[in-house]
């Protein structure tokens, strides 16, 4: 007989104030279930229980003992349970949050095949700008950059990224185009402002200028907008930026200086990765990262 099950009899004697009472449940003679209680308290070197020929009290140690034992007997249920809808098709609410550039060029793309393989799981997709409390207990996934997290939470790099400083040819011919980060001061700074340090600009030589932005926005998709009509610079990860780069409608600058690149994450809890909804989405996704050669680790 094992400790857990000890641990168990204990629990079902004190919910059940009476030997006879619990051994009836636990389909245990009375004299068992007695033979195990004397077991765990000979074990522990501590008085559990206090028995008369009337009544069976706890003792103020253990009455302690048994708080923390129910809270172990329900995280083995929960843990049961958990192992039991394993075999079973996975399904429920999945809240999964993401930065722009992420869901846009590698969640959404492959949404359509998930939802076929997977016809019982409903999405919850929420874009954001940094990353949230992962400790919620309604965030199941976050992708994007890191940044401090609970000891809980996972975070398993997926791919790197970098950004890059970009105008528009219009605004370059009035401005001029800046040669080192130094020129940067005279020229006009649009900003995300939900980033951490949205007035800072770090480069490659180690060098960051704090900047006085021209106009701050707090959606990524306006700040483009303002950048192609020539307003002034901004600062766009590589995913966003390239379609632009490559139609000429943005231009980088300053490349040569080009901060070093930023590991992407995938974040989630220790204990929600055991759910089939959690687990399947991740495992899908993390094998359309290989198949294009953005996953990296």
């Amino acid at each position: 007989m094992g400790k857990l099950e000890h641990l168990e009899t204990f629990v079902k004697v004190v919910e059940a104030n009476s030997l006879a009472l619990a051994a009836k449940r636990l389909g245990l003679s009375a004299a068992a279930v007695s033979k195990q209680i004397s077991a765990l308290e000979h074990d522990l070197k501590l008085n559990l229980l206090s028995r008369t020929t009337r009544r069976l009290e706890l003792t103020e140690i253990g009455r302690v003992y048994y708080e923390h034992c129910k809270k172990i007997m329900g995280k083995v249920r929960d843990l049961d349970e958990m192992m039991d809808t394993q075999q079973l098709e996975p399904s429920g609410s999945l809240r999964v949050l993401s930065s722009r550039y992420f869901a846009n060029h590698w969640i959404i793309p492959h949404l359509q095949e998930f939802i076929v393989k997977y016809p019982k799981i409903t999405i919850d997709l929420t874009i954001v700008g940094q990353t949230s409390d992962l400790s919620r207990s309604d965030i199941d996934l976050f992708f994007g950059l890191a940044h401090a997290m609970p000891p809980n939470i996972m975070q398993q790099e997926i791919s790197q990224g970098y950004f890059s400083l970009c105008a528009s040819p219009s605004y370059f011919e009035r401005h001029g185009i800046p040669k080192n980060p130094q020129d940067l001061s005279r020229h006009h700074f649009i900003t995300y402002r939900v980033r951490q340090s949205c007035q800072q600009l770090s480069f490659s030589n180690g060098q960051q200028i704090y900047l006085n932005p021209l106009l701050s926005v707090n959606d990524t998709n306006m700040m483009i907008s303002c950048a192609l009509q020539g307003l002034g610079f901004i600062k766009l990860h590589q995913l966003e930026a390239a379609e632009y780069l490559s139609a000429g409608t943005l231009v980088e600058m300053l490349a040569e200086f080009r901060e070093s690149t930023q590991p992407i994450y995938l974040g989630y809890s220790q204990e929600k990765y055991l759910q089939p909804k959690v687990r399947h989405f991740i495992e899908f996704y993390l094998e359309k990262l290989k198949e294009e050669s953005a996953y990296v680790l």
